[in-house]
């Protein structure tokens, strides 16, 4: 069992290893594989905004076919000095500038509720073959998680495949229900 700091490291070079040539084509593919899905009990889903400095996978691609699909789109808002978000729905015309961390948010943007959410994709730097996450570590995704509906998805996307050894969890961690990757789509 690989332990997350360790996970966090290698992952971060990684991902900022790849050309710009390389991550075109994994966000390309991974849209692709998102694409095949089946949504049709989702109304709406909640999507990060990417840190581009972590060259984290793109969702733009992801927002434009669900707005093309009719589907209603969300992201959060870090709420300063905790470790919370508000949760806010977005537009092809929402307007975003970048929080203390590089982390996109939309400007005057209205609040929605987390019970709405059907599908949340959520920003990673692994995750293991059982679902289990490794983030940045300050918890974001698991509290919102656990705030939303039994039955919500929560779908990770990673340029890598998952690893075959599993990662180290802690009580408060909320695993996946699915992973996108360039090649293919896991459900745990």
């Amino acid at each position: 069992m690989t332990d997350k700091n360790s996970l966090r490291a290698l992952y971060k070079k990684k991902r900022l290893a790849l050309s710009k040539t390389e991550t075109e084509w994994a966000n390309k593919q991974i849209s692709e594989q998102f694409q095949k899905l089946d949504l049709s009990q989702t109304r709406v889903v909640h999507l990060y905004t990417p840190i581009a400095k972590w060259n984290e996978p793109e969702t733009q691609l992801l927002r434009d076919f669900l707005w093309l699909s009719g589907k209603r789109c969300a992201t959060g808002i870090v709420v300063e000095s905790t470790s919370e978000m508000q949760h806010v729905a977005i537009f092809s015309d929402t307007q975003f500038r970048q929080n203390n961390w590089g982390i996109p948010e939309p400007i005057d943007a209205k609040p929605i509720a987390v019970s709405e959410i059907d599908l949340v994709i959520v920003p990673l730097l692994c995750c293991d073959r059982s679902g289990n996450r490794v983030g940045y570590g300050k918890g974001f995704y698991d509290i919102f998680l656990r705030k939303c509906k039994p039955n919500v998805q929560a779908i990770g996307l990673s340029f890598f495949e998952p690893l075959p050894e599993p990662t180290s969890s802690e009580s408060h961690d909320c695993k996946l229900t699915g992973l996108l990757t360039p090649k293919q789509f896991y459900r745990f």
